[in-house]
């Protein structure tokens, strides 16, 4: 088979030396990417970061989530893929405008200048790369996608992450709560699927139920 696996962080830029982030580092992509990689599946890793990747997976670099976004959609544009595992941690605003205490709009286009005693951010939503990936670009293979919550009950999370993966069309989903997501994740897919996992063992799980074998 041939996978895709996106990990790690976006950044939005805020001028041309500072930027928005978030604590992410995709380490859990990277594993991923990794343990099909070791079953002989052809994997490309697009990342932030290319550190611990085996070196018969294809890895290719972003900053952005505009470079990430072309970076997928480049991708996507022809069916090579079989499954998709959009694992990133992307960025869900853009910087839209810096203005000061007057609320005059400030020149991004260089570095803004650092005297100014109050600045204001102005964000607004980036388009949901997960939600392009059916009904924009048309992959019709397997899609994983993950999802993020913070402080609620499993019963909560499983609620929440069930009608994420069917408003992205995914076959998939990795739900965590920030609490825990270094612990545990739990796998929640068609037909009343609910796994949890070790967040260790998530790439092997997620390698039997995507490739049908209990027994790797």
């Amino acid at each position: 088979m041939k996978i895709l696996v996106t990990a790690g962080s976006t950044r939005v830029m805020i001028d041309q030396v500072r930027c928005i982030t978030n604590i992410f580092h995709g380490k859990t992509g990277h594993a991923i990417a990794n343990c099909f990689a070791d079953k002989g599946h052809k994997v490309t890793l697009l990342s932030n970061a290319t550190y611990g990747i085996e070196p018969y997976v294809l890895s290719y670099q972003f900053k952005t989530y505009d470079e990430l976004y072309r970076m997928m959609e480049e991708e996507l544009a022809v069916p090579r893929y079989d499954v998709v595992i959009h694992s990133a941690a992307v960025s869900d605003y853009y910087v839209e405008g810096t203005y000061n205490a007057a609320l005059e709009k400030l020149d991004s286009s260089e570095k803004i200048c650092s005297d100014h005693e109050e600045l204001y951010l102005k964000l607004t939503p980036t388009p949901k790369i997960i939600d392009q990936i059916r009904d924009v670009w048309g992959f019709k293979g397997t899609l994983v996608k993950f999802k993020l919550q913070v402080g609620m009950s499993d019963e909560e999370l499983i609620g929440i992450a069930e009608a994420s993966r069917i408003h992205s069309k995914a076959d998939l989903i990795v739900a965590n709560c920030l609490e825990w997501c270094r612990e545990r994740a739990i796998i929640i897919g068609e037909d009343g699927l609910v796994l949890e996992t070790t967040r260790e063992a998530l790439p092997r799980m997620l390698y039997q139920i995507i490739v049908g074998d209990p027994t790797c």
